[in-house]
């Protein structure tokens, strides 16, 4: 016996529970400068602008007066705001600036418990507020076998040196360094340059480091390198990561990685990848630093501030979004949806040969609705565009002949359509 499709029990698909998820909603804060760097303190965002810090308050930039000048970088660290400058480094600790030490320093990080400093050439550690050298007495050691003495100590014809220095970072229990051009292990002694066992960085232009887990991340121009005890592998575009020119990486809150790139925004999660492009989720694409709260992260772009908000959402309610939109902008017309643009300086619609098809796709999101919701207004919605669909035939005065759009001399601002998207003139 043949299938009644109108009966409800023959329906071949099924209600489905709406259930809330995080959705992303983005905010632009344009800026007249490149934004450098980007740090969250106490709920708060702080930016450097043109080597200035400014705090982000309702949308504004507001000049910290008492924050120090001459700021390359921020870093929040510990329930502490750190700024790093050509003059010297500082700690924001219950609203107040305090130099720490004269020297510039390039990175900081968290070492068994203790806040760790690097300059160029060195790296320390914080005790009693004062940054302690930890290179040892007699110099460093190299990983090169052949200086070890019969006694353990090693003679060098040229200082072994641990730096230029980049990044430094935490990872399974001993210290990274990340040089311009390498990634250096460094256990308190031996400057360790031959500790990877198999792989190679996917670039020589290094960018950032970042410990996660069982894995440390460094950011390359051409993808990111991804060390596992000895071994390095690579992400790269046939790995899925949408921009390789990659340049910063930051800890996000839902065990997921932040990166950023030259052409935006990107959340690697654990089984897949979101990107966020510039000009729509970020007011620029160069990304120069990032900061992630809970729920919320703070992009720092060349053109501004990105924000990018994770809120409770169902599918429900992020149609209301859209449809809330239609209406709100003026996209409905004599039934029709269309699409809106700029003329002489006012958004007008479109009258297009593509109206039909725009309405054809509202009619059956209308239809869905009410099946599900018994919602009166979508019903409302769907008839009134199956009408509009209906006048297409009716309009032409020939059965299966249907227009492409209905222009009004009264309803309209645009001209009417001189051609089709096939580029044949419009009849």
């Amino acid at each position: 016996m043949a299938q009644n499709p109108g009966k409800a029990s023959n329906h071949l698909w099924k209600p489905q529970q709406d259930h809330v998820y995080l959705q992303e909603v983005a905010e632009n804060i344009p800026s007249a400068n490149p934004v450098q760097s980007v740090a969250l303190h106490v709920g708060k965002c702080f930016v450097v602008m043109e080597q200035k810090v400014f705090l982000l308050s309702n949308n504004t930039f507001i000049a910290d007066k008492n924050a120090p000048a001459g700021v390359k970088k921020l870093i929040s660290m510990n329930d502490d705001l750190w700024a790093l400058g050509a003059e010297g480094i500082y700690r924001l600790k219950n609203n107040k600036w305090q130099k720490i030490d004269n020297q510039e320093y390039v990175d900081l990080c968290v070492h068994q418990g203790v806040v760790h400093g690097a300059t160029k050439e060195e790296i320390f550690r914080l005790e009693n507020d004062r940054f302690i050298s930890v290179k040892p007495k007699g110099g460093y050691y190299s990983s090169d076998v052949t200086m070890l003495m019969e006694d353990g100590s090693q003679l060098h014809d040229t200082p072994v040196e641990l730096g230029p220095i980049k990044r430094i970072e935490s990872y399974s229990g001993t210290l990274y360094v990340l040089r311009p051009d390498k990634l250096i292990l460094f256990d308190g002694l031996v400057v360790n340059e031959d500790f990877i066992d198999w792989g190679m960085l996917p670039s020589k232009d290094t960018r950032d480091l970042l410990s996660v887990g069982s894995r440390l991340y460094i950011s390359t121009d051409k993808g990111l390198g991804v060390l596992r005890g000895a071994a390095l592998t690579t992400l790269k575009g046939t790995n899925g990561l949408p921009v390789e020119h990659t340049s910063c990486l930051e800890r996000g809150f839902d065990n997921d990685i932040w990166i950023g790139t030259s052409q935006g925004l990107v959340r690697m999660l654990p089984n897949e990848w979101h990107y966020f492009g510039g000009d729509h989720w970020l007011p620029g694409n160069q990304v120069n630093g990032i900061a992630v709260g809970d729920k919320v992260v703070y992009i720092a772009t060349d053109k501004g501030i990105g924000v990018i908000r994770y809120e409770p959402y169902t599918l429900q309610k992020k149609a209301a979004y859209f449809e809330n939109h239609l209406h709100e902008w003026g996209h409905k017309r004599l039934g029709f949806i269309h699409m809106l643009y700029q003329k002489n300086g006012e958004w007008v619609r479109e009258v297009s040969d593509n109206d039909g098809g725009h309405t054809a796709v509202y009619l059956a999101a209308m239809c869905y609705k009410y099946a599900i919701t018994k919602d009166q207004t979508a019903r409302n919605e769907a008839v009134e565009s199956f009408k509009a669909m209906i006048w297409l035939q009716k309009i032409t005065l020939t059965e299966g002949f249907i227009a492409r759009s209905i222009w009004s001399t009264t309803a309209d601002k645009d001209e009417r359509g001189k051609q089709g998207s096939g580029g044949l003139p419009a009849r």
